[in-house]
């Protein structure tokens, strides 16, 4: 939430203290809540004539007959309760073992392509190099159940010599050949062999014995004289190679012994054999070919990349929370028979088999039994029970009816009671049990009083958990209600008796402080606040590990007119803490809501600015890096305003981007885009235009229609237009993201990915939207002129020449910059060492060259 709509909702929704109900209770002098202290004196109720016996004999009747009827009605609509939470618990858990199983093959698959194009694009890779790679990404703890990963080259005859030179230089997994036995040929009796170049193991941190067995049978293998092709993964790596995509088969398979290699000690044979271990291979293509005749690019089979993985520390996370659940996971392809792999849990024998399949890789096979049984007994036994309930609550009222008429005493204490409880409902929260925010109010408005009375100091701790809604989201809701539930115990033990914690809603606490407590100083009372939060939790059986947690703080102390002040006050500073990294604290400076009034006065500003028409657009070249000729202009929104001259994007386009104003600028640059792109093909300079799109554009439909509007009212084809998204745009609703790229690619124009390499989109997510271009951003270029390294900035030109993407360097200022882009391959760039962003009639010169381009774009 950004600071404009934080402090309008602080003006919307703390509108004063409502009226204290406590009759003088001193609300802060306790920190729970004493139900006595908003008792109100009862009137009594006029004295009636007594009932006859008779009459009562007949109510009494009356009653019982009405609740023998609610009893039967209520053990009827329980049933159907209980039935049908049965029926959500198992849809419950279906989802939510697709979600995280389909998650974790996606993420075993991901890892996999990336060690793949790691070894595509890099032919020179050593062992040490693919070892050092994995250490960095914590394979034990981002990708559980990963074991080994191989690359197993295809050498021809001839190559045979060079390659045992370069393994016994650099051996795999350190292991020098230890067999000299002749290569075996592949079984089809072609001259070509598949051998083991790269190798590195993650198999069980400290089990130091079984990775020696390991190491001393593998060492064979692991040399020029051991032929993949004539093993028992022949078919496993001919199935990869002839689809091109990842082929699986059960690792117990690939035991077989192969004549003239070592057997597989026992030990590391019943090890492996025991559990349901799987290999997972992808075909390894050389760089891309020249033409062939046909037009297209020959690709060049190099290899295979190998990943041994654990199905068990797969399948464990999605029945983590689940009971009763039977998950069995195999592999298919088309036309041969499922091959099972792992099998984790239980459930019932004839509960029905849901079969689940995941787009990203149809051959994974996963079937599902749910069994209910976990969630308590019988709907027929759970009705009964209400019934027999009902019944007996109905005698108790019969009971309780002659009590009350025969004691009105005990029926006004009754009253009483109620109407405590009732009210101690309405001031507090009924999931913590805390004061909610309109006791809260009330308390801050008695300190404010006895603090301009008394000159005592006072202050306002506005608390919010960190990332709170990944905790609902992956554990569920129950998880996140008992995490609440533990903060507020921890917070009511760090603090005074005498000071108020309530619950504002959400994951929002706060904290009223007053008196002796804040001598020690506000940074000491936030800092003890953090501690006490920063301890792991325990849910208990709702989450088996601890949970760790953090918190940011928002701090007011002070004087201020009302107690909506004071909350609006922690609240800006709370913003602030979450801006800036988050499990800290901020104590409120005037400043802070200086910035909140400047951020809503700029926002005014902008749309007098819109509907004076002082925004324009200017271009900056993107050129082909070969030619250095323009190929397109990338549109920048600039402001002239009336006193300032021209505003630079910097000091308004955040504030633009964070109001509803940016869908109609959005549209005024579509359009002023578009149009002057067709007065420069009027001209004869065919050339496209860029034009950036806001998160908020993106969300609405309108977009793809103000994109098509705009083409036609232009007469522009839709080639010559690109439109620029950013990398986090694409993390924020993947599903909704894509549909709205592929409609908006549908149109014809082009997408491309601004700033790539900053966000933490992976290459799923460029497999899954209608990408076109990668724009790589500029501090990676900048790397070039500070000599910090190019490794990355080299890769992410590789992978997308590997997806076949095109790409553009920004940020270009200096020619060793271009120099470097050029011999990587990089296709396009722009920056300063070719222009700065220009008026569209001072660019004119430099788009001359544009128009050989046209008819290629065309095509």
């Amino acid at each position: 939430m950004d600071l404009t709509r934080r402090a309008r909702r602080l003006e919307l929704d703390v509108s004063g203290p409502e009226q204290d109900l406590s009759s003088g209770h001193d609300g802060a002098s306790s920190g729970g809540y004493d139900a006595r202290a908003d008792r109100r004196p009862l009137p009594r109720p006029a004295d009636g004539l007594p009932l006859q016996r008779g009459g009562w004999r007949l109510f009494a009747v009356f009653v019982l007959v009405l609740g023998l009827v609610i009893s039967a009605l209520s053990a009827w609509a329980w049933y159907g309760y209980v039935s049908s939470l049965r029926r959500q618990a198992v849809a419950s858990s279906l989802a939510d073992v697709t979600s995280i199983l389909g998650a974790s093959l996606q993420r075993d698959n991901e890892l996999l392509a990336s060690v793949n194009a790691i070894v595509a694009t890099h032919p020179e890779l050593t062992n040490g190099s693919l070892e050092a790679y994995l250490s960095r990404l914590d394979l034990s703890q981002n990708y559980p159940g990963t074991i080994a990963f191989a690359y197993v080259e295809s050498v021809s005859e001839t190559g045979l010599p060079d390659f045992e030179a370069a393994t016994k230089a650099d051996p795999p997994l350190g292991v020098p050949a230890t067999s000299s036995a002749p290569v075996t040929k592949s079984l089809d009796g072609q001259p070509s062999y598949c051998l083991t170049r790269l190798a590195a193991v993650e198999l069980l941190p400290g089990d130091d014995l079984l990775k020696d067995l390991l190491l001393e049978w593998a060492g064979p293998y692991l040399s020029a004289h051991f032929n993949f092709c004539a093993s028992s993964y022949q078919e496993l790596l001919d199935a990869s190679a002839r689809t091109g995509a990842p082929s699986v088969s059960s690792a117990v398979r690939l035991l077989v012994p192969t004549p003239g290699m070592p057997a597989l000690p026992a030990a590391l044979h019943a090890f492996v054999a025991e559990l349901p271990i799987f290999v997972e291979a992808t075909p390894v293509y050389a760089a891309p070919q020249p033409l062939t005749a046909t037009g297209g690019r020959a690709k060049v089979l190099s290899g295979w990349t190998l990943g041994l993985f654990d199905a068990q520390q797969i399948l464990e996370p999605a029945l983590a929370n689940e009971k009763d659940v039977s998950v069995v996971l195999a592999y298919g392809t088309p036309g041969a028979r499922p091959m099972v792999l792992a099998q984790e849990g239980h459930a019932e024998a004839g509960v029905t088999t849901n079969r689940l399949s995941f787009s990203a890789d149809p051959g994974w096979i996963v079937d599902v039994k749910v069994s209910p049984q976990g969630n308590g007994p019988s709907p027929d036994v759970q009705a009964g029970a209400v019934l027999l309930g009902s019944l007996a609550l109905t005698l108790l009222l019969v009971i309780l009816l002659n009590v009350l008429i025969t004691s009105r005493r005990s029926a006004l204490e009754l009253v009483e009671e109620r109407t405590a409880a009732l009210r101690h409902q309405a001031l507090h929260d009924p999931l913590t049990g805390l004061p909610n925010r309109s006791l809260v109010d009330q308390r801050a408005q008695r300190l404010l009083s006895r603090a301009r009375g008394q000159g005592s100091p006072l202050a306002v701790f506005f608390i919010d958990l960190d990332d709170f809604k990944k905790v609902n989201d992956t554990l569920g809701h129950p998880a996140g209600d008992e995490l609440l539930r533990a903060v507020a115990a921890r917070l009511s033990a760090a603090v005074r008796g005498s000071d108020t914690v309530g619950r504002l809603g959400g994951d929002e606490f706060v904290v009223l402080s007053e008196g002796s407590f804040l001598d020690e100083g506000v940074n000491v009372v936030a800092e003890r606040i953090l501690s006490v939060l920063r301890q792991p939790f325990s849910l208990g059986s709702l989450v088996k590990s601890h949970l760790a947690l953090s918190a940011s703080i928002g701090i007011a102390a002070g004087l201020r007119e009302g107690p909506e002040e004071l909350l609006r006050d922690a609240d800006i500073a709370l913003y602030k803490a979450k801006s800036t990294g988050k499990n800290r604290y901020v104590l409120f400076e005037p400043e802070m809501h200086e910035v909140v009034k400047q951020h809503l006065a700029l926002e005014t500003e902008l749309a007098e600015a819109f509907l004076n028409k002082e925004f324009f657009l200017v271009y900056q070249p993107i050129v082909d890096l070969g030619t250095e000729v323009a190929n397109d202009v990338e549109a920048l929104l600039r402001w002239r305003h009336p006193s300032r001259g021209v505003v630079g994007p910097d000091q308004f386009v955040p504030v633009l981007e964070s109001s509803e104003l940016i869908i109609d600028i959005g549209r005024f640059v579509l359009e002023e885009a578009c149009r002057q792109a067709r007065a420069w093909h009027d001209l004869g300079h065919p050339i496209g235009v860029s034009v950036n799109v806001a998160a908020r554009q993106l969300r609405y439909d309108a977009l793809i229609d103000h994109v098509r509007q705009a083409l036609a009212a232009a007469g522009l084809a839709p080639c010559y237009l690109t439109l620029e998204v950013t990398e986090s745009m694409l993390m924020m609703d993947s599903k909704m993201t894509a549909q709205r790229l592929a409609a908006l690619s549908g149109l014809g124009v082009r997408i491309a990915i601004d700033d790539f390499g900053t966000g933490y989109s992976s290459i799923s997510y460029l497999r899954e939207f209608p990408v076109d271009i990668l724009k790589i951003d500029r501090s990676f270029v900048d790397q070039l002129a500070t000599g910090t390294g190019t490794n990355f900035l080299d890769a992410l030109v590789h992978l997308g020449k590997t997806l076949g993407l095109l790409t553009i360097a920004e940020g270009i200022e200096e020619r060793s910059q271009l120099r470097h882009l050029k011999d990587q391959g990089c296709d396009l760039g722009q920056g300063l060492l070719f222009s700065r962003p220009l008026l569209p009639d001072e660019i004119g010169p430099l788009i001359l060259g544009s128009d050989h381009l046209a008819k290629a774009r065309q095509h």
